[in-house]
């Protein structure tokens, strides 16, 4: 086979060897474009992959230090409250030794230190200190803890309660305690009534 030159003269055709080393040469372009491409996306990957990674863990910082905030915080408040209880205790103790029952004064007053104590100890130590605490009380009492817990978790509630009860409690003056619901259940039907 021959190709015409624009000159007019025939120049013989690339022997098969020459289209080889064209398409071999062709396909190690090819192959390095793609290699080429392939570590780019791959250093691509990686970066996007750090930089998630690194998103990720500030976002988790930022969740820990507000749940440490709200456990202050909360901590806070139980300390306060125990030490309420305490002092209202050591009055009632004061009352009772006052009066002709010194005994049930003494271990009101015995209470209301002990109370006093756990306050100060909620109040003084860092959310870390007591969790570990609770840790360790678990591990090495485990019986007692679970008795804790049951006993807290019972706490709970009914204070969830209360203040629920509280919430849905009419303001009307003739209806306290008693929620709209509650009243509504109480009229006679339709059916109890005979249609009237």
């Amino acid at each position: 086979m021959s190709i015409e030159d624009p000159s007019g003269r025939e120049t013989p055709h690339n022997s098969s060897s020459e289209l080889k080393d064209l398409a071999s040469r062709e396909i190690s372009e090819g192959l390095s474009l793609a290699k080429d491409d392939l570590d780019s996306i791959t250093q691509r990957a990686t970066a996007d992959a750090r930089e998630l990674g690194h998103k990720a863990q500030e976002k988790l910082g930022e969740a820990s230090d507000k749940a440490k905030s709200f456990a202050a915080d909360q901590k806070d408040l139980a300390a306060a409250q125990i030490n309420g209880v305490a002092h209202a205790l050591s009055k009632v103790a004061d009352e009772l030794e006052s009066s002709d029952q010194q005994s049930i004064g003494r271990y009101a007053r015995d209470l209301a230190k002990g109370l006093s104590d756990i306050g100060g100890q909620i109040e003084t130590r860092s959310i870390d200190d007591l969790y570990g605490a609770a840790q360790d009380f678990g591990k090495n009492q485990p019986v007692a803890f679970l008795g804790v817990a049951a006993l807290a978790g019972f706490a709970a509630s009914r204070f969830a309660l209360a203040s629920n009860q509280r919430r849905s409690a009419p303001s009307k003056p003739g209806q306290a305690g008693v929620s709209e619901a509650a009243q509504a259940s109480k009229l006679p039907s339709s059916k109890e009534t005979g249609g009237l």
